[in-house]
């Protein structure tokens, strides 16, 4: 169904992420700001993504561009935190080191695609993410050993 239909997919997606974002706004602003405080930037942090969450839930051309630089963005800096990362593990493993740099590569190439075809990420969401999760999987195994 998400490979017929990629545009009710993403759909669903930037519903769940205006949920997310809704939901982690008030868990700031109502659990965590009373265990700190009168935090001024803790506040303005929460009721920000409260209304991010609020504006993606109801105009979804706005949530659609936001999810498409976010996801395009996530891949870009994971990639290149995995890339400064294998530089640590050269020391233990050329082996190692090879996958994560091949990986490092692949996904800073996908992330930057994203980020300058946005339409690319809205045909693609469901493979995207199926992409992010076997290569987030096949880091934290390499990563294991």
């Amino acid at each position: 169904m998400a490979f017929q239909n990629p545009l009710s997919t993403f759909g669903i997606v930037v519903i769940i992420a205006a949920i997310a974002s809704l939901l982690v706004g008030m868990y700031k602003l109502f659990w965590i700001r009373p265990f700190l405080g009168n935090s001024t930037w803790l506040t303005f942090n929460a009721i920000f993504d409260i209304i991010i969450g609020l504006i993606m839930l109801f105009n979804k051309e706005f949530g659609m561009l936001l999810v498409t630089i976010s996801l395009a963005l996530m891949f870009l800096l994971d990639s290149i935190t995995t890339l400064g990362l294998a530089k640590t593990i050269q020391s233990f493993s050329t082996k190692y080191y090879t996958i994560d740099t091949i990986i490092s590569i692949i996904g800073i190439i996908l992330g930057i695609v994203l980020l300058f075809s946005p339409i690319i990420t809205v045909i693609s969401i469901s493979t995207i993410i199926a992409l992010l999760f076997i290569i987030f999987g096949i880091s934290l195994i390499t990563h294991s050993f």
